[in-house]
């Protein structure tokens, strides 16, 4: 159980005048699971004669695994001011909107919030004030940014290790010819994609590397060891051929038909723990054409680690490469982060010719960018992007679908969302 009360954060900024940047303040938090910080800079970006404040959303765990807006941030109300720092005058203060909040936009406030001609010359207090803040009982805790518990970079390390190592692997892309290792285990856990092709319909399609089986094998027949040896006895009477003079190889896999009876459970057993070995008898082969190995290679790591490096535009690795592997491969959390990526991304002179070359085939792109366009379409429609574009619309599939939904809702929506502040 918890009780609401209203609530303030305030601090002193000294010799603000002498800061060449901007400035973060402390994270606050309005709840156990909601932090905040404000930012400070003293010099507007295009209006210097003004300074700049901002209020910034600092996501929980939940709130940066979506793009859609956070409505728990949407229920509160903040005002923020700047105090004279002796009289306490407030010099000016302004209610901010809370309902636009997300991983896009995890920033509000004003580019031109206060004339600095108003401000005291030495120091000033930058604050906010809360409708409601929400006090926990001692049962509760606070559950911090990242949910507070973030993997330690050495588990990260380890897990990124066993990626594109041929001993542990028990599946082989060939990407566009190029040879990429992994584990069956670890992909169908994090993709509905995978786990249906090595479980569901798809294994009766899929081949098997039986050069390396053999490979194997012959080495082991030729220099066996004391332990294979013990092995290879225990191997040959659980499966009733002791008499055979052929060593059986400990780490080959077989299969257990339904009809066999249950006193095969021990036999079961001693094999399961042989076949866990890291010398993989059988490995999937699965040819890949439609990515580069290096856009492939990028989402095997995010479902290793779960962390992701998004590489430069032009490249396989760029935010829209790894949206679209992670779109096709149902990796919900990757085409999350690369959403985020590519939406904070957008500017006037880039968002129409994303719009019509490849927002429109993805719905979760799709409304966003079609949004930015309409909200700032009397900016978008001078660009030399757009103008590109409507000089050569058979170069754009979904031209004229696009160009009459975006002409309607300029001529029906109101004011902008997506104000540069």
């Amino acid at each position: 159980m918890s009780f609401k009360a209203r609530s303030g954060f305030e601090f002193t900024l000294l010799n603000y005048n002498n800061l060449s940047t901007k400035v973060y303040s402390p994270p606050f938090a309005t709840s156990l699971d909601t932090f905040w910080q404000l930012k400070f800079k003293p010099t507007s970006k295009g209006n210097p004669e003004y300074c700049s404040v901002y209020l910034v959303a600092i996501p929980s765990h939940e709130e940066g695994g979506t793009t859609s807006a956070w409505t728990n941030r949407a229920t509160y109300s903040a005002d923020i001011y700047i105090k004279h720092p002796e009289t306490l005058n407030e010099i000016k203060k302004a209610t901010l909107d809370t309902t636009k909040f997300s991983a896009i936009k995890p920033l509000r406030g004003w580019n031109r919030f206060c004339k600095k001609s108003l401000l005291p010359p030495d120091q000033i207090i930058l604050g906010i004030e809360f409708d409601k803040t929400e006090f926990g009982t001692p049962d509760e805790k606070p559950r911090f940014p990242g949910n507070g518990k973030p993997f330690p970079d050495d588990l990260v390390t380890a897990w990124a290790d066993q990626l594109n190592k041929p001993e542990y692997a028990d599946v082989e892309f060939k990407v566009q010819g190029q040879s990429i290792y992994a584990n069956t285990t670890i992909l169908m856990r994090r993709s509905e994609y995978f786990q249906r092709m090595f479980v569901g319909r798809w294994m009766e399609s899929i081949t098997y590397n039986q050069e390396e089986e053999q490979a194997q094998q012959q080495q082991r027949q030729q220099v066996p060891t004391p332990e294979e040896d013990d092995d290879t006895d225990m191997d040959s009477n659980a499966s009733g051929s002791s008499g055979s003079n052929n060593p059986i190889s400990p780490h080959k896999r077989r299969r257990v038909s339904d009809s066999e009876s249950d006193d095969d459970d021990d036999d079961r057993s001693v094999r399961s723990i042989c076949s866990s070995l890291p010398i993989r008898s059988k490995r999937i082969v699965i040819d890949v054409t439609d990515f580069h190995p290096d856009t492939f290679l990028e989402m095997l790591r995010f479902l290793y680690t779960n962390r992701v490096s998004f590489g430069p535009r032009d490249s396989p690795t760029s935010p829209v490469n790894l949206f679209k592997i992670a779109d096709k491969y149902l990796i919900e959390n990757l085409q999350q982060h690369a959403k985020v990526k590519l939406c904070r991304a957008l500017n006037m002179n880039n968002a129409a010719e994303f719009l019509f070359t490849t927002a429109w085939q993805y719905d979760e792109l799709r409304d966003h960018v079609m949004n930015y366009v309409v909200q700032n379409f009397q900016i978008v429609c001078k660009t030399s992007g757009f103008k590109s574009i409507t000089s050569n619309p058979s170069n754009y599939p979904q031209f004229h679908d696009l160009i009459t939904e975006i002409l309607h809702k300029v001529f029906a929506d109101g004011d902008s969302d997506y104000s540069d502040f």
